[in-house]
C-alpha cells in the first residue's frame, strides 16, 4: 500500500510540474490571460490527483478497520466490508453473494475519515464545511466530466478548476496525514 501511495504521489508531482512547465512556456496577453497549451497536462493532473485520493482513501479504510479488529474496537460488519469495498446481495435463488461495493467518492472519503476517528478513539476531526472539501466536491464534477465526456467542451478545464482541484488535493492530503501522525503518537 505504501508503494502504491508513493507512486501515485510521485505521479501527482510529475503531472503538476509538467503543467507548470507548459504554462511557463506560454505567453501572457495584455489582459493577463495566459495563452498556453496546458489542457492535456491539466486533464492528466486531475485524473492523477483523483487516483491518489482513491488509493489513499482505500488504504485509510483498511488500516482503520484492521486497527479496530486488532485492538478490539467495535466495528460493524457493514463498516468492515465497506472498508475493503465489498458489498453483499441476495440472489433470486436465496444465495448471498459478495460483489464490489460502488461507493460515491465523497461518501467513501467521509467513511475513511470516520473509520480513522473510530480506530484512533478521537472526536470528529473532519469538518465538511472547510474550504478544501467544497473544492473537492466541485472537483469531482470536473473529474466526472473529463472521464465521461459527451461534448468537446467537456474536456476543457479552466484555471479556476485547476486551482480548485489542487486545493482539494492539498486539503485531503493534510487531513489524511493528520490521522496518520496520530497512529505514531
Amino acid at each position: 500500500t505504501s508503494e502504491l501511495i508513493e507512486t501515485l504521489g510521485n505521479d501527482v508531482t510529475k503531472c503538476h510540474e509538467e503543467l507548470l512547465k507548459a504554462i511557463d512556456e506560454g505567453t501572457v496577453d495584455s489582459d493577463g490571460t495566459v495563452d498556453a497549451d496546458y489542457e492535456y497536462h491539466a486533464r492528466q493532473l486531475v485524473r492523477t490527483i483523483f487516483a491518489f485520493i482513491e488509493g489513499v482513501t482505500f488504504s485509510m479504510k483498511v488500516k482503520a478497520a484492521s486497527h479496530c479488529l486488532d485492538n478490539r474496537i467495535e466495528i460493524t460488519d457493514g463498516e468492515r466490508f465497506l472498508a475493503v469495498d465489498k458489498d453483499h446481495i441476495l440472489t433470486d435463488k436465496g444465495r448471498v453473494i459478495e460483489r464490489p461495493a460502488h461507493i460515491r467518492l465523497s461518501d467513501n472519503v467521509q467513511l475513511a475519515f470516520a473509520l480513522q476517528e473510530k480506530a484512533l478513539r478521537i472526536a470528529k476531526l473532519f469538518d465538511s464545511s472547510c474550504e478544501w472539501w467544497s473544492c473537492f466536491k466541485s472537483s469531482i464534477k470536473v473529474r466526472d466530466r473529463l472521464t465521461h465526456p459527451k461534448m468537446p467542451e467537456d474536456i476543457d478545464i479552466s484555471g479556476d478548476e485547476i486551482v480548485s482541484v489542487l486545493s482539494a488535493y492539498e486539503g485531503f492530503k493534510e487531513q489524511a496525514l493528520n490521522y496518520s501522525e496520530r497512529y505514531k503518537a
